[in-house]
């Protein structure tokens, strides 16, 4: 069984329709994906977030990164609050004609 993380970082994650494909963009450190589903594009962003933040780890590159972005590491019990836009729909709005 994994272990739960103690802390994390809270970043936005944009996710647009592309033709057939969907894509997930993650403006705080600028790093993308996609995947046929919104939630396979997720996944796979957060499958290339994983592979940067452990490359960054390794080169003890890290924290200034954090800093350098404002991206800051907070603990697993504080609430994760939208800095802007959250989601979007679609909606059908009857008029007349």
């Amino acid at each position: 069984m994994e272990k739960a993380p103690t802390a994390y970082i809270a970043v936005d994650v944009v996710v647009t329709k592309e033709g057939n494909q969907y894509s997930a963009w993650c403006p705080d450190l600028d790093i993308a994906s996609c995947g046929d589903t919104p939630e396979d594009a997720i996944e796979n962003l957060r499958d290339a977030m994983d592979l940067y933040l452990s490359a960054l780890e390794e080169e003890g590159e890290r924290e200034k990164v954090f800093e350098d972005k404002g991206i800051r590491i907070v603990h697993a019990d504080e609430p994760v609050v939208p800095t802007s836009f959250v989601t979007q729909y679609r909606q059908k709005i009857p008029v007349s004609t």
